[in-house]
C-alpha cells in the first residue's frame, strides 16, 4: 500500500508524483492544501510531525524528504529505472539534486515568496499572522516565514537569491549542452527534480530564459513537457499548476492531453 500526502505537482510536492507516474506505480493521493494550512493541522502532523510535504507512506513506513524518497521509490518498485546505471552518472545525478535542494530551491523560494506571498499577506492582522506562524513545527521554517511576513528580508538577500537562480539556469544549460538529459543519456531523477522546480520557467520574466539565451535548457524543457507521465502528473492538480503547465506547453509548442 502506497499513500502520498502532498500538495500540487510542483517543486518538492511534485517530485514523488512525477516519479511514480514515470514508474507507472499506482498510489493513493491525499491532497494537502497548503493555502488552508492543512500541513500544520493535527491530522497531517500525526503523519509528519515536521509539518512539511510531501510525506510518503509505504507499508507503514513514512518518508518525509522528497529527494531521498524518489530514490526509495525507484529502488523499491518495478518500472523503468530512474537512476543511471553507470556509477559516475549516478554521482552526477546526486550532485545536481544536492545543488538543487541546498542552493537553488531556497533561493527560488525566497524570491517567489517575497514577490507573491509577502505583499498580499503583510496587510493582514499581525496577531493572525503570528498565530499561523506559531503552528509551524520546525523552528527554522518558522523563523524564515516570520522574516518574510514582517519585512525582514533585505533587498541584498533577494538580489543574491536571484543571482543564484540565474547561475543555476546557466549551469543546467551548460550540462545539457553536453548530454540530452541532466545525468547523461537517459532520463533520471535529476531531470524530475529540476523539472519539478523549473517546469514553468518560460513564463517567468525575472530570468533570461529562451531559445537565444538558454537553447539547451529550452530543448530539455520541451522534451520533459512532452512526456506522457509528466503530463499525467500535472493532471492531478486541483489548483493553478495544471493551468500553468498547459500555458507553458502552448508557449513551447508541445502538444498536451487537452490539445490532442
Amino acid at each position: 500500500m502506497l499513500d502520498v500526502y502532498s500538495w500540487e505537482p510542483n517543486a518538492n510536492s511534485g517530485k514523488p508524483l512525477f516519479c511514480l507516474h514515470e514508474k507507472g506505480i499506482p498510489f493513493t493521493y491525499h491532497y494537502i492544501d497548503l493555502v488552508a494550512h492543512e500541513h500544520h493541522g493535527d491530522k497531517f502532523l500525526a503523519i509528519n510531525p515536521d509539518g512539511t510535504v510531501p510525506a510518503i507512506v509505504h507499508d507503514g513506513f513514512t518518508m518525509t524528504e522528497s529527494t531521498p524518497a524518489m530514490e526509495y521509490i525507484d529502488e523499491a518498485f518495478p518500472g523503468p529505472p530512474l537512476r543511471p546505471a553507470a556509477p559516475f552518472r549516478r554521482w552526477q545525478m546526486r550532485i545536481l539534486l544536492r545543488y538543487l535542494d541546498n542552493v537553488v530551491t531556497p533561493s527560488l523560494a525566497m524570491v517567489a515568496a517575497n514577490r507573491a506571498a509577502g505583499p498580499p499577506l503583510t496587510g493582514r492582522d499581525a496577531d493572525e499572522i503570528r498565530a499561523n506562524l506559531d503552528r509551524i513545527p520546525l523552528p527554522e521554517r518558522r523563523a524564515m516565514w516570520d522574516k518574510l511576513m514582517f519585512d525582514g528580508t533585505s533587498p541584498r538577500d533577494i538580489e543574491e537569491s536571484q543571482r543564484r537562480v540565474m547561475e543555476a539556469i546557466r549551469r543546467f544549460d551548460r550540462v545539457l549542452a553536453r548530454n540530452p538529459w541532466l545525468a547523461g543519456e537517459t532520463f533520471s531523477l535529476a531531470d524530475i527534480g529540476v523539472f519539478a522546480t523549473f517546469h514553468a520557467l518560460p513564463l517567468e520574466d525575472d530570468y533570461e530564459v529562451g531559445d537565444v539565451w538558454t537553447p539547451h535548457l529550452m530543448r530539455w524543457l520541451r522534451a520533459c513537457h512532452s512526456r506522457p507521465a509528466l503530463q499525467a502528473a500535472f493532471g492531478m492538480s486541483r489548483g493553478p499548476i495544471a493551468r500553468r503547465a498547459a500555458d507553458v506547453r502552448r508557449q513551447l509548442g508541445v502538444a498536451g492531453v487537452e490539445q490532442a
